[in-house]
């Protein structure tokens, strides 16, 4: 994601350019109509107010504020000429290509009548007829959208050292909410955007992010820990300084389940002196339930290298849709060497239509851009990316001086291009249809990337066995083997290919080698929460129920929330006839699991086993609600109302 430069140095620069000294109030030019000449009050304001003052009010992300005359007075000459030159208000997309909401472009005529007031002395206008100052009520409370309907805060502060490399930290926040919400707009409030460079919003409903941050001495994790934080399905959050909260329509809000934890991974740069990092984030909700399911396209390359003094070097991905999609927004996504940014679609009839294009591309400047209207696309296109990077000296935001070559990756000096979009299938049934086909382009892309970064270090553990797992995602399962098992040779000490190997060896029959192979993942490390489930799953179909408790409860106990492992236990204990402790186990599933419709038909089945014949027929109906063609169910349904009936 985004790196180093944020949009607050940018404006910072601006700083630089001002004089900070206030333009003399003189008369209009002589000759000019009264009626005509340009006011603060009358004609200033509100264009100010429309584009700038959301980032440019008391504590906001900008290093000063526009919101009133007095502000604005003294840096008429820098607004004037960051206005003249484009440079601000900030939106990057190049006219004419995609129509974009909340677009903060400038017209000719806005830039051309800040020039003339500027021009005539900054004339402040009537004074009894201020302008109306933009949603006070927002700015009042400190939040863009307005005040939220649930804020949460981070716990304590992480102190972002003054020097050295970008840091990735994630940050956990509980959300306390005890029945299900629907998400229209996420916003985040810093206490200080220095140091911030981004953040993307993710959601956790496994407790695994909390475990981690709980093991660590300071707030927050490092990002290369494995945890389980997604994005609502459907949608892609982030935020970085400067930019405004997107809010989706109400049918297109994504649900919040209880018990979910937000997590922020944040990209952290040091500014020169120790920054206290600490966030709040408000959320908007609509009581409407969402009545469509997006889905999102990603395009992109780990297989970037850029040589030194390439001034043009271009990176491109396709994907071809398999199925008709309305296109909602679009995220580009590179570093300080990419200099054009752009994304088409070719039509099945080989019609090109430009989806967006960036030509003067700023790190320091990246966001979402949501159309206005939906944009069709039927199925067969061919969606395509286009990145054009500069990494010579002419290049004034390469960071590396003399260049150097550049290669893909996470850090500020590397590069990255990726490229995400939104979309609604125009038909809800192949929305999984879709979404399994970019799961393939994607783990192609990241498979390419890791073949290319073995090929330079194979004697690398690491690499063999991110290769293999790559290779296993992409159904790629016997070569996968082989890379795993080069691994362990290597690294035999690598708790996680022996896990990854146990899994590829189960996947094709191979189970006694698999359970070997968690074995000694666990041995490794005793407290491999995944690889105790799984050598437990293998115990429990290969007959050894005990065996299989036993790991469950490993499991468990170093993860109360695993749904699966606290399910196969109860469905152990139900076959014990031990219905009151497989209830018990049943109902904590459904604690973090509600709609898991299996967990409801066994719990029915435990009721039913103590003689709880009518709790058991609830446990049935909500299975049935969640899965309608659960034939089984209907049966015992039907089996408990008959016993309901003969009065047992």
């Amino acid at each position: 994601m985004k790196s180093v430069r944020t949009a607050l140095t940018a404006c910072g620069a601006f700083v630089a350019v001002a004089s900070g000294l206030p333009v003399p109030a003189t008369a209009a030019p002589a000759g000019e109509p009264a009626e005509q000449a340009a006011t603060y009050n009358g004609h200033i304001a509100p264009i100010l107010n429309r584009h700038c003052v959301s980032c440019h009010r008391p504590d906001a992300v900008a290093p000063f504020s526009l919101s009133t005359y007095a502000d604005v007075r003294v840096r008429a000459r820098l607004v004037a000429s960051v206005t003249r030159h484009r440079n601000m208000p900030p939106w990057k997309p190049a006219p004419g290509v995609g129509s974009f909401l909340g677009e903060r472009r400038l017209s000719e005529e806005q830039i051309d009548l800040i020039q003339r007031w500027v021009a005539a002395g900054v004339p402040e206008g009537d004074p009894d007829e201020p302008p109306e100052p933009p949603e006070p009520p927002a700015w009042v409370a400190g939040w863009v959208r307005g005040a939220p309907d649930l804020v949460v805060t981070m716990d304590a502060p992480y102190l972002l050292p003054a020097e050295g490399e970008d840091v990735y930290r994630n940050f956990v926040v509980p959300i306390p909410t005890t029945h299900p919400r629907f998400v229209k707009a996420i916003e985040l409030k810093p206490a200080t955007t220095r140091g911030i460079h981004h953040a993307r919003i993710l959601m956790d409903s496994s407790g695994s992010s909390r475990r981690l941050d709980a093991a660590d001495p300071v707030a927050g994790y490092d990002d290369r820990h494995v945890d389980q934080a997604r994005f609502p399905e459907g949608h892609f959050l982030g935020w970085a300084p400067g930019t405004a909260p997107n809010n989706v329509p109400d049918h297109l809000a994504w649900r919040l389940a209880p018990g979910t934890d937000l997590v922020l991974k944040t990209h952290l740069v040091p500014r020169g002196e120790p920054t206290p990092v600490r966030v709040s984030v408000g959320f908007f909700f609509t009581d409407t339930v969402p009545t469509a399911a997006p889905a999102v396209v990603q395009l992109g390359s780990q297989t970037i290298d850029i040589p030194a003094g390439a001034s043009a070097h271009v990176v491109e991905d396709r994907y071809r849709l398999p199925a008709d999609v309305d296109l909602l927004a679009v995220y580009p996504h590179a570093h300080f060497l990419a200099r054009q940014v752009e994304a088409h679609a070719i039509l099945p009839d080989g019609a090109w239509r430009p989806l967006i294009r960036i030509d003067d591309w700023d790190f320091a400047w990246q966001d979402e851009y949501r159309y206005v209207e939906p944009v069709r696309l039927p199925a067969g296109t061919v969606i395509g990316m286009r990145f054009v990077f500069d990494n010579s000296a002419r290049n004034p935001r390469n960071p590396s001086r003399p260049p150097g070559r550049v290669r893909f990756g996470p850090r500020s000096t590397d590069e990255m291009a990726e490229l995400m979009l939104q979309v609604l299938p125009v038909d809800p049934a192949n929305r999984p249809v879709l979404v399994r086909d970019v799961s393939r382009h994607v783990a192609q892309v990241v498979l390419a990337g890791s073949r290319l970064a073995l090929a330079a270090a194979p004697r690398s553990a690491a690499l063999q066995e991110r290769v293999g797992n790559d290779l296993f995602a992409v159904g790629q399962v016997n070569e996968a083997i082989r890379h795993l098992a080069a691994a362990v040779r290597i690294a035999p000490e690598r708790a996680s290919a022996h896990y990854r190997l146990g899994t590829a060896l189960a996947t094709i029959g191979r189970t006694a080698a698999a359970m070997d192979s968690y074995r000694r993942a666990v041995d490794l490390r005793p407290d491999f929460v995944a690889a105790h489930n799984n050598l437990g799953g293998l115990l429990h179909l290969s007959g050894d129920l005990e065996g299989a408790a036993r790991h469950y409860r490993r499991t468990l106990a170093l993860d109360p929330a695993h749904a699966n492992a606290r399910f196969n236990l109860g469905n152990i204990l139900l076959g014990a006839a031990r219905f009151a402790e497989a209830e018990a186990e049943l109902r904590g599933t459904l604690a973090v699991r509600p709609e898991f419709a299996d967990a409801h038909v066994a719990l029915g089945r435990a009721l039913a086993g103590q003689g709880r014949i009518e709790a058991g027929v609830e446990a049935y109906r909500e299975a049935l609600r969640l899965e309608p063609n659960l034939t089984e169910v209907r049966r015992l349904l039907d089996d408990a109302l008959g016993r309901l009936s003969r009065g047992r």
